[in-house]
């Protein structure tokens, strides 16, 4: 072989050389370095899909909608996740932390109701109008949260007749809920109001401060 030629052969062997180690670099990096699912779950589902599935099975369309639309969001204790007057375009599904809903009326602070884990929670009475939030939504905990836009909402309802069983079953939960707390309010003596809270709601008793579940039973 000409001096030439063996000089040419060496020098591609260690371009080749060098671009396969470079590769294999640039390929350990990329694998390490590569972000993880948009949800640490065990199916790398958004948590929204096993809580939607427990009121009925949801397509596989929905399902991807679910996961690509709602996203995590975190709320440190203390903070507003609304306040009257701003756009409430998202409700909240919460998969760790407490949140309660207020009202003021003059300088007095009125707890409307406290929510926990596998809630949704977000502006009701606004859904649909168009209008601004009319209370505050405060993290009584850090949170954990999935925000669902509204948009998506109306999109699904709208374009999967399958997720109207899915839209009368959250409905009924959700009355239930409002029924719960107009019957709790009406009950007149402060100690049978505390007794039927502890009764319906042991998950919030050691949680949510007792001044918030005091104003929430109007005592």
């Amino acid at each position: 072989m000409q001096p030439k030629n063996i000089f040419f052969y060496l020098a591609m062997q260690a371009f080749y050389d060098i671009y396969n180690c470079l590769s294999i670099k640039i390929q350990r990096f990329m694998n390490e370095n590569k972000p993880g699912p948009k949800w640490n779950t065990v199916d790398n589902h958004s948590p929204l899909v096993a809580y939607l599935n427990s009121f009925v099975p949801l397509s596989k369309d929905v399902i991807a909608l679910l996961d690509d639309q709602t996203f995590p969001y975190f709320i440190s204790k203390g903070k507003l996740l609304l306040k009257p007057g701003s756009v409430a375009d998202k409700l909240f599904f919460i998969i760790k932390g407490l949140i309660h809903g207020y009202i003021k009326d003059g300088g007095k602070q009125i707890t409307t109701w406290i929510n926990d884990e596998n809630e949704i929670v977000g502006s009701i009475r606004t859904l649909g109008t168009n209008n601004p939030c009319k209370e505050y939504l405060q993290a009584l905990e850090d949170c954990d949260l999935v925000a669902i836009p509204v948009d998506l909402t109306e999109f699904i309802f709208n374009n999967f007749p399958e997720t109207n069983v899915l839209g009368r079953r959250l409905w009924e939960y959700n009355y239930q809920g409002a029924e719960e707390r107009a019957y709790i309010c009406r009950i007149s003596s402060a100690e049978k109001k505390y007794e039927y809270f502890m009764q319906t709601q042991p998950n919030l008793i050691n949680r949510a401060p007792l001044k918030y579940i005091a104003s929430f039973l109007g005592m």
